[in-house]
């Protein structure tokens, strides 16, 4: 009974009827039918088609009626309408079932926070690890960050965000390398070997220093242009209306300030 009472609930989910509470005894559906059907059951001597349904003990000595409250977290001496009630609460409300509220938290609790970080917040602790992987390419980092003057953490952000540490990634628009650049970027830069780990990210670094000098050394705005190019930051006076961007800038920065 109580899994029919949860698909009742659900089937009565977004619905935009005015149903009145009494009208769940009204109802053509099969399950009102049979919940029905079971409740009038349990209001007479003949209990054991109901305690077979309900999985309980068909005793004499155990009121039928109070092992249905048990279930239903409702008081003994339950009338019928007040259980057939249970499903709605005024027009348009409907009742719950607590193993489905348990379901939903434990979906939300389980979800990644780092893939549904807030827009809003900086410095999330979901990042506080994001930047292991830049251990492997230290050096490199370190060298960029002292020959352009650009922060060894924020080169390793784009890094991260750009191919996570891979030095061999090809984005479906053809950027490559760790600092998926362009290739056309990349020869203007003078690499030779997009692919390179140092090549890669000595001329990321460089691109970046060259986006902080256009944009009075403010980080959101320059990489904001290291991902949609620096004419539409122009353009917009800001971080362009982009959702790529926009998010691409957040979760850099949320990289950067873990």
């Amino acid at each position: 009974m109580r899994t029919m009472l949860e698909i009742q609930a659900l089937q009565t989910l977004g619905s935009t009827d005015n149903t009145s509470a009494n009208s769940f005894t009204n109802s053509n559906s099969i399950f009102s039918d049979m919940i029905d059907e079971m409740l009038s059951d349990a209001s007479t001597t003949n209990n054991a088609k109901l305690s077979s349904l309900l999985g309980m003990s068909s005793s004499s000595s155990s009121n039928i009626m109070d092992q249905l409250s048990s279930l239903t977290g409702m008081s003994t001496g339950t009338t019928n309408n007040s259980l057939q009630s249970l499903l709605y609460n005024g027009t348009n409300s409907v009742y719950i079932p607590a193993s489905i509220q348990a379901a939903l938290a434990k979906m939300q609790s389980s979800t990644s926070l780092d893939s549904y970080v807030s827009d809003d917040v900086i410095g999330s602790t979901a990042y506080a690890n994001s930047l292991a992987g830049a251990n492997k390419y230290a050096d490199i980092i370190e060298k960029a960050a002292t020959t352009y003057n650009v922060p060894a953490k924020l080169i390793a952000s784009v890094i991260k965000q750009e191919s996570n540490f891979n030095a061999l990634a090809v984005s479906h628009a053809g950027a490559q390398g760790l600092m998926q650049l362009m290739p056309k970027t990349a020869q203007f830069l003078g690499v030779t070997n997009t692919f390179d780990p140092e090549q890669n990210i000595m001329a990321g670094a460089k691109y970046l220093r060259q986006m902080l000098d256009k944009f009075d050394n403010d980080p959101t705005l320059a990489l904001a242009a290291y991902n949609a190019g620096a004419s539409r930051v122009t353009k917009y006076n800001g971080i362009p209306p982009f959702k790529e961007t926009q998010n691409y800038v957040k979760k850099v920065m949320n990289y950067y300030t873990a």
